[in-house]
């Protein structure tokens, strides 16, 4: 009897165990999202150092990220959680000022999210 407890004891403990350690590190996994807004002009030519900005309105705040595109019209964001963004890009160097709005969607964790903005002379 006193060894059937035992074993059973034991059993538990390393049920508990895998229990504990798979719980632990799911809590540690990176939930980081990847969006990526290509931003052009109305003749489709790719447009460096626009100014991209992601709104993003849930129920914890107002999220808000704001980047400029590379040499490609390329802006890239690391997204703490999912959502769904408005998105907004001026290009403010030019006159007169270029503007276009979009939707970017980064609805899973650790996915990633493209969107295109074509932004025109206003």
């Amino acid at each position: 009897m006193k060894t059937t407890f035992l074993k059973i004891s034991a059993l538990a403990g390393v049920v508990l165990l895998i229990f504990a350690a798979t719980s632990i590190s799911s809590c540690k996994k990176d939930q980081t999202c990847r969006g990526y807004v290509n931003v052009y002009d109305s003749a489709s030519n790719k447009v460096p150092l626009a100014t991209v900005r992601l709104d993003a309105y849930t129920i914890n705040g107002d999220i808000t990220y704001t980047e400029k595109t590379d040499g490609n019209g390329l802006a890239t964001f690391d997204i703490a959680l999912p959502a769904i963004f408005d998105i907004y890009v001026t290009k403010e160097d030019d006159f007169p000022l270029m503007w276009g709005k979009g939707s970017l969607n980064v609805d899973e964790p650790r996915k990633e999210g493209w969107a295109t903005v074509a932004i025109n002379q206003q």
